[in-house]
Parts: C-alpha cells; structure tokens; sequence
C-alpha cells in the first residue's frame, strides 16, 4: 500500500493574524506618523485655504477662492517668488546633474583613492543646511574668504548678498555644492550597474571614450537621470533654508522664493489661509513639471 503524504495548505495571510497584526503594530508609528503630519495636515492646508484664516482673530469667514486670486491677480510678490523659484531651479538641476554626472565619471574611473573620493564629496550632503549656510554666509561677506582672494589678485570683492544681481547666484552655488555630492553617489551607483560587456561591443566597433559615454553611458543611465531630474526639482522648487539663513527673501525680494513667501505668510503675517492657497499652488506647479518629466524620460525599464 502506498503511503499517504500530508499535502499542507498555506493559509492566506489574512487568515494569520499573529502576522499581519504583529506587522501592523510595527508599522503602526510609521503610519501615524505618516497620517498626522502628512495625510491629515494636506487635508488640512487645503481646507484652510478656502477661508480667511488667521491664528489671531476668532472670526474666520470663508472666501471661496479669493485667496487664490489674490496671489495669481493682485501680489506681485508672488510672481516674483515664482520667477526666483523657477531661476533657481533652471539653474541647480542642470547644475548639479551635469557636475554630479561629471564627478561620478572621474570617481568611478579612479584606480586608486574611491572611498576617500566618494566620502569628500558626500561629506557636505550629510552636514545640516543651517551649518552649511551660516559658513558661506562668511565666505560671501565682505571681509570673508572670497573677498579676501579676489584681493589678492587686485580684485575689489562685491557684497555679495547684499547686491540683488548677486545674491540668487550666490545662493545657487551654494545649494549646488552642498547637494552634488549626494547625487554623485547616486550616479556612481549606476555607473557601476553597467555591464562591461556593452563597454567592449562598442570598443569592437571603434568607439572612442567620448562616444562610449555619449552611446553607451547616458543611455543606460537613463532611469538614474530620470530619479535625479525629478528629485532634483521637487526638491529646488521647496527651497527655503538657505535662503532664510543667508538673505531673508532680500535684498528686495530678489531672493524671495515659493517656500519664504509661505512661511512669511503663514508665521510672519499669520494668513494662514493665503499661505495654505500658495502652497497648493507651487503643488499644481511642481505636479505638472514632474508629469512632464516623467513622460520626457518614459522608459520601458521603468514602466
């Protein structure tokens, strides 16, 4: 006779709750975490932004979407947060992807020294913005470390947070050598996801180093350019550290961007509604540049 052989069956997970629940507890911070200060605060924001809401007063009448109109119609000082922001941002993507490009290239070519390479250049990602901003707030003073090598070459340093034609590109240099570091590694990431294989097809068929990086390497880099360029101006269209570190918005709103205006808003003129309108607004701005994205880099790898 032959033997009988137990066939078990896997239960679903749904019918195990000592996992599923023990897996629920340990998200559980994570996801109030989660709701409390994302979820229920953006549901909040564009709540508010329909109303004329202050922290001071008790009275707060709902405007429907004046708040709305009056930055895109009547402040002028909304579009010109929005041009800084977009100048700011059509000058630190681009900036900081070519260069990290460029870095990840000399980094992942190194015979020697690759560690100590990728630490240097990681270093300033890793150090508080605040830290960051405070020290070239130094640099760029008119006594500081620039000035002060500018005058050894004959050259009167300007002021350069202080001189409106200055102080957003002092801004911009900052941010990109605070943030390319960490973008290096990213591309040094991909770089070594590259088979070698592709490298010696094109070496067979006479490919230069310049036409293996220009046929080979960004190509297959693709999706990793796609990560970089979104991050990138997600994260350029959000900034405010540095700024309210190094220029408070100035001089003259010349550094003045989406993020300062809200915060001036919200916390200096308590507007909290109108700060909650324009924030919803740079939303529908960066929403539509990363739908553009994504369909200008749509790759079959990614989708």
């Amino acid at each position: 006779m032959g033997s009988t052989r137990a066939v078990s069956v896997r239960r679903p997970l749904w019918r195990q709750p000592r996992k599923w629940i023990a897996g629920y507890l340990f998200a559980a911070p994570a996801i109030c975490f989660i709701l409390v200060f994302s979820v229920i605060s953006i549901a909040i924001s564009l709540y508010i932004s329909f109303f004329q809401y202050d922290v001071i007063s008790e009275v707060r009448p709902f405007v429907g979407l004046r708040n709305y109109t009056e930055a895109l119609f009547r402040d002028d000082v909304f579009w010109t947060a929005l041009k800084n922001t977009t100048l700011y941002v059509l000058s630190v993507v681009p900036s900081i992807t070519v260069v990290g490009f460029l870095l990840a290239l000399a980094g992942h070519h190194a015979r020697y020294g690759r560690s100590v390479f990728r630490t240097i250049y990681f270093l300033p990602s890793i150090t508080p913005m605040v830290v960051v901003a405070l020290i070239w707030v130094w640099l760029y003073s008119p006594k500081g470390m620039l000035n002060q090598m500018l005058g050894v070459l004959g050259i009167h340093g300007p002021n350069w947070l202080f001189d409106r034609n200055l102080a957003l590109p002092s801004v911009v240099i900052m941010s990109v050598w605070q943030t390319v570091g960490y973008y290096t590694v990213i591309y040094l990431a991909g770089l070594a996801d590259i088979p070698q294989d592709y490298y010696d097809a094109a070496k067979v068929d006479g490919a230069n180093r310049w036409q293996e990086i220009r046929y080979v390497t960004i190509p297959l880099l693709r999706n990793v350019n796609l990560f970089v360029t979104v991050t990138l101006a997600i994260a350029a269209f959000q900034v405010f550290t540095q700024v309210y570190i190094m220029t408070r918005g100035g001089p003259g709103n010349a550094t003045a961007t989406m993020q300062f205006i809200i915060f001036r808003n919200a916390f200096q003129y308590f507007r909290m509604g109108y700060a909650s309108a324009i924030s919803w607004l740079l939303f529908l701005v960066v929403f539509a540049l990363v739908i553009a994205q994504l369909r200008t880099y749509r790759s079959e790898q990614m989708f």
